[in-house]
């Protein structure tokens, strides 16, 4: 009996069966041929060469014993399915090649198939039990129609086992890329977080590389002017950077969704729309580097939604910060203007400060946090007399020692708090006339142990009162702001800090002049 007698039986025409499936992977499927005898890969390329499966053809590679097959899945992976002889260079060398598969390459995907002409040497059950396979096959049972009904059935199984694998890794992408624009807290780093996060989203090949290349993206916001843009990645951006206008195509698409007041998806083009009642109309355009399919589309349907809460839950957030900045400004105020500093003070002591932790590198949140303590520096003049307060002239030592109360007075009266700003206020009020080489008050604190947000506060603090007039001197001008500080670096102010506020005099100067003395 040849080989082609135990693949085909007589009686077994050569027949083409493809079947007919909804999807196309749009590449080859692989199948490895394992065997050492040349007949048994001549008769499975006559049956096997020419078949399509899901509109793909199938590409056949040969390998002629274990070594041979080790090499070429090494080398030359992924494939869909490995037909692989039992007795080979040895009696157990497909057995050992299916060990070297799953355990040493951890290739849990590709179909193995283990074909025999010595039944008795492996026995079947003993076999599947104890190896990684999908099946196992005497070589007397492959006529040629079961040939093929095995690699369809082998090859709908690997192919819906990549698509589980996109599926997780599509479900991965969204939440890392979820989660990532949930961390942004301002809005235009929120659309510049979603446009990043789009290309690694739609990577769903199974077989491609990830890479953060942009995809063609822009976020936008409906206005009355048509669309505001908050983000673009990809050709989209360099347009806007050239000060070219939004091509007359995307605002056609954006038009199109915004009258339907839902999502598209056509021309390999996908139009995120959604529409809250306190941010509005916002719209997003994605042009995928590769023709967007199902997957895809739905993945992005979600990520749109999960855009949509998060931009309203952005908003929101901006609308307290924004209540809660304005309600410390107002208190703030209140009690400034109880003393002749003006009410404006102590907002540009807040912008000040914030620019100048910027420049000191502080993250996110400490910066925010200085912001909005910052304008409670002086609270605790809420406990000094009005005659004090409101004295024209130079204090004496005995106004002095009377005044240094208000540090521990503010610092009493916000240290009541469990609230993160509100005790960072406690600390800037505390500290904010101590000097970095001790002398300052009320205890003499020196050095570092000095909070970082009242060296701060107390330098931007000093920097506004020097540019305004007083009862007893005029303002200072830029330069002798920036001798006296560069006078007392060292001595009252932080040596690291003061040089980086001396770079931030002209953008002081701006504050100053936008919130001028009322």
């Amino acid at each position: 009996m040849s080989d082609s007698d135990l693949l085909f039986g007589a009686d077994d025409p050569l027949i083409e069966i493809e079947p007919k499936l909804p999807f196309s992977s749009g590449k080859k499927w692989r199948l490895l041929i394992v065997d050492d005898e040349e007949q048994v890969h001549k008769v499975t390329s006559l049956v096997l060469g020419n078949c399509h499966f899901d509109h793909a053809p199938v590409e056949l590679v040969h390998a002629y014993s274990m070594v041979e097959a080790q090499k070429i899945l090494h080398d030359q992976a992924p494939f869909a399915l490995a037909l692989v002889d039992v007795v080979m260079e040895t009696d157990d060398a497909g057995l050992r090649l299916v060990q070297y598969i799953r355990e040493e390459l951890k290739d849990n995907d590709i179909r193995l198939v283990l074909r025999t002409g010595q039944p008795g040497q492996a026995p079947e059950e003993t076999v599947i039990a104890k190896y990684d396979i999908n099946d196992y096959k005497n070589k007397t049972e492959l006529t040629s129609t079961k040939l093929k009904t095995l690699l369809y059935s082998t090859l709908r199984s690997y192919r819906d086992i990549r698509a589980i694998a996109a599926n997780r890794q599509g479900l991965y992408n969204l939440i890392e890329a979820t989660s990532k624009i949930v961390d942004a807290h301002k809005l235009p780093i929120f659309a510049s977080a979603v446009l990043a996060e789009i290309g690694t989203l739609l990577n769903l090949d199974e077989d491609a590389v990830c890479t953060h290349t942009p995809v063609d993206a822009i976020a936008a916001q409906a206005t009355q002017q048509k669309y505001s843009i908050l983000a673009a990645t990809g050709k989209i951006k360099e347009q806007l950077d050239n000060n070219q206008s939004l091509p007359s195509q995307i605002v056609e698409y954006f038009d199109k969704a915004k009258n339907e007041h839902h999502s598209l998806c056509e021309d390999s083009v996908y139009i995120g729309y959604y529409n809250t009642s306190l941010v509005g109309e916002n719209l997003l355009y994605v042009k995928p580097n590769s023709a967007l399919d199902k997957m895809g589309s739905h993945l992005l349907d979600i990520y749109t939604r999960c855009v949509a809460i998060t931009h309203h839950n952005l908003s929101q957030k901006s609308k307290i910060q924004g209540s809660r900045a304005e309600l410390v400004y107002v208190l703030s105020e209140t009690i400034e203007k109880r003393s002749a500093s003006d009410a404006n003070h102590v907002r540009r002591v807040s912008k000040m400060a914030f620019l100048l932790a910027q420049k000191a590198g502080l993250n996110d949140n400490a910066c925010e946090r200085i912001k909005l303590a910052a304008p409670l520096h002086d609270i605790g003049t809420i406990g000094i007399s009005d005659d004090l307060l409101t004295k024209q002239g130079q204090f004496t030592a005995e106004d002095r020692a009377a005044m240094a109360l208000h540090t521990d007075i503010g610092a009493t009266i916000l240290g009541v708090s469990r609230r993160p700003i509100l005790r960072m206020a406690s600390i800037i009020a505390a500290q904010h006339h101590e000097h970095w080489d001790g002398n300052g008050q009320p205890k003499q604190l020196k050095g570092t142990q000095i909070d970082i947000a009242a060296r701060i506060v107390s330098l931007v603090d000093v920097i506004d009162a020097l540019g305004r007039d007083k009862s007893y001197r005029p303002a200072f001008n830029q330069q002798e702001i920036a001798q006296f500080i560069r006078e007392q670096t060292g001595t009252q102010f932080d040596p690291e800090l003061a040089p980086m506020a001396l770079e931030l005099l002209d953008d002081f100067q701006k504050i100053r002049v936008q919130h001028t003395e009322v």
